[in-house]
């Protein structure tokens, strides 16, 4: 999602704020830390609809979905929109994007999306199926489900439909699926709704962060990093206080708050250290990221080594030597399981 939510023509930005979206614009997380994705999906109930966390439970609703990703909310069920005939032309022009690949993945979308720069319904299809598919769910092969392509057409007010009902129909049924996850396949539903929900609603004193609405304001990749990592450094993960119900015009201050980003602005470079304290304090700060993903990664090395008891692959990955070696190729092998460190964003 964030590579093709990035460098948008102002034309698909547009487009985008027109059908209720714009919060997609510039998306800041381009991966989840596989500890704390195990770790929510591991402590939701479907039954419930709740995160269980040591210190009380968080309901799931709709508007908690809204809260976190900021999409419409509209009173309109997607699967209830009259569907395309099977011989409407428009479902054969957009198959035909990927006539190229064996199947339609989030990853072929995204890098369709990438390589164009129409602004037209051919573009919102292509952006609201990669939506479904990174935010909902995809079918156990990775490839995205044709149920926008069938029901979302020319004339249909995209905002008006329930978007986060579709989200909580996909979180509902996607947990089916956890003892293969746990074995080592794919978690197929709304891992970045899961992650940002613990991450908004939970409070850790040493990483303060900013709330906003949605809250994925509030989150990038990087602050997910630090925040897990200390929490499994400090091995309080999913032992902490909640928050208060959120309150936009409540007092957030503190010297260390990490801000946020602003997905209406161009994410700026990062400013290179000019001055010694400068220098000293991006220095300290890599030191503080190191020691972090360190801890992240020693965490699931342990839960490895503990589910799969004798596995040489994991036992030679637990020897330092292994972190040294150089790669045989710059070409990456296929592999048929994601890293436990790092979870993609629907690949893209």
């Amino acid at each position: 999602m964030s590579d093709a939510m990035a460098g948008l023509t102002e034309m698909r930005k547009k487009c985008l704020k027109d059908i209720g979206f714009e919060r997609f614009i510039n998306f800041p997380i381009t991966e989840l830390p596989g500890a704390l994705l195990y770790y929510v999906v591991d402590k939701f109930h479907p039954t419930s609809m709740e995160l269980r966390l040591e210190k009380g439970s968080i309901k799931i609703t709709k508007q908690r979905i809204h809260d976190m990703i900021g999409v419409p909310m509209g009173k309109m069920k997607l699967e209830d929109l009259e569907q395309r005939d099977p011989d409407d032309p428009f479902i054969a022009e957009w198959e035909s994007q990927y006539s190229n690949v064996a199947k339609i993945t989030p990853a072929a979308i995204s890098t369709e999306i990438t390589s164009t720069f129409d602004a037209d319904f051919i573009f919102t299809i292509n952006f609201l199926t990669l939506f479904a598919s990174t935010m909902g769910t995809v079918d156990n092969g990775a490839k995205v489900f044709p149920t926008v392509l069938k029901h979302v057409k020319e004339n249909d007010v995209i905002s008006d439909i329930d978007w986060c009902g579709y989200i909580l129909e996909c979180l509902r049924t996607s947990r089916h699926n956890w003892e293969k996850v746990k074995n080592g396949d794919f978690y197929y539903g709304p891992a970045t709704f899961l992650c940002l929900l613990y991450l908004d609603s939970t409070n850790f004193p040493q990483f303060q962060v900013m709330r906003h609405r949605p809250a994925m304001r509030s989150w990038n990749t990087q602050a997910m990093r630090k925040r897990i990592g200390m929490e499994i450094k400090e091995n309080c993960l999913g032992k902490l206080e909640h928050h208060e119900k959120f309150d936009p015009e409540e007092e957030q201050t503190g010297l260390n708050f990490y801000k946020g980003t602003d997905v209406y602005n161009e994410p700026l470079p990062p400013k290179r250290p000019e001055t010694k304290e400068e220098f000293v304090d991006k220095i300290e700060e890599k030191f503080e990221n190191i020691s972090n993903e360190k801890a992240e990664l020693a965490e699931t090395l342990k839960e490895g080594m503990q589910k799969f008891q004798g596995d040489k692959t994991l036992f030679t990955l637990c020897k330092p030597s292994a972190y040294l070696k150089p790669k045989a190729s710059s070409v990456a092998k296929p592999q048929k399981t994601p890293s436990a460190w790092d979870v993609g964003v629907g690949s893209g």
